[in-house]
């Protein structure tokens, strides 16, 4: 039987998609998840790739996900009354949402809405198919970002929850080593994708913001249009699929300029990565 992975947010022209296109290159059987179907077109004529309607919020949902999942790996692992129990080999939780706004004007209920997503989405997921990993001996990995460790412009609700996420993944990893599944955790720097159009858009900060000598800046990073380079999403998606394959333990760094900032964490202070972060947001100009 073909190894298994299932990946969350797999929708055309994002980080998933390109991971479910890698991973059925190595020949894996993909379980490939969104919220809608007939967002993943790239992949719906693919040999061993399951398209399955996925909504990381909805707990209903991910039962419906992982009674397919269980039904189609059920043969080859069954419980001490010959029952199908299922398997996974490689739970890549990938979906999230991003967010955009000065803290002192970000909207409560709209970062909720990402960490519903972004933080307890990964956690309704991960409860879900946990069985499924453990009977495989497998993987779990979560995808953070290289913002959950570093203050970024306007992106303090984002970073928050990737933070959030780090800490989940450690914690994960220390629990579930014992029962013979690994955790790892995916650090993603920039990466050309589309995940920007899912990002709500500024079109105008309060009236009373602070920030309102520097809204262009804002809209302009809301939008993705910042002056770091990006990789190519198959090159991202070919090189972590390696990663995850090899056995790669801990924490995998990849995407653009994601290996400098493993590196400046360690050796530069933090004023100046402040200074490099605000510089040309608009924040070095405020007063």
């Amino acid at each position: 039987m073909l190894r298994t992975v299932l990946i969350t947010g797999c929708s055309d022209g994002g980080i998933g998609s390109a991971l479910a296109h890698a991973f059925h290159t190595a020949g894996l059987h993909v379980f490939a998840t969104a919220r809608n179907t007939a967002k993943m077109h790239s992949l719906s004529s693919l040999p061993n790739v399951t398209l399955i309607e996925l909504d990381v919020t909805s707990e209903e949902s991910i039962s419906s996900a992982v009674a397919i999942v269980r039904s189609q790996t059920s043969r080859s692992i069954t419980n001490e009354e010959g029952e199908g129990k299922g398997r996974l080999d490689y739970l890549i939780n990938n979906a999230g949402q991003g967010y955009v706004m000065p803290l002192l004007d970000s909207s409560i209920s709209a970062m909720q809405k990402m960490f519903e997503i972004n933080v307890w989405g990964l956690v309704r997921v991960t409860q879900a198919f946990a069985e499924l990993v453990i009977n495989a001996k497998g993987t779990i990995v979560n995808n953070s970002s290289t913002a959950s460790c570093l203050a970024l412009p306007f992106q303090g609700g984002y970073s928050a929850s990737k933070g959030a996420l780090d800490m989940l993944t450690a914690n994960l990893k220390l629990e579930l080593e014992p029962l013979g599944a690994k955790v790892v955790l995916l650090k993603t720097g920039n990466i050309a994708t589309n995940w920007f159009d899912s990002v709500p858009q500024v079109t105008s900060l309060p009236s009373s913001s602070y920030y309102r000598s520097i809204e262009e800046q804002v809209k302009i990073r809301a939008q993705g249009k910042h002056p770091y380079p990006k990789m190519d999403a198959n090159e991202y998606a070919k090189r972590v699929v390696g990663d995850v394959l090899g056995g790669k333990k801990a924490v995998i760094w990849r995407g653009a300029q994601s290996e400098i900032v493993s590196w400046a964490l360690m050796v530069l202070p933090v004023w100046y990565l402040e200074r490099v972060a605000a510089k040309g947001s608009g924040l070095d100009v405020l007063h």
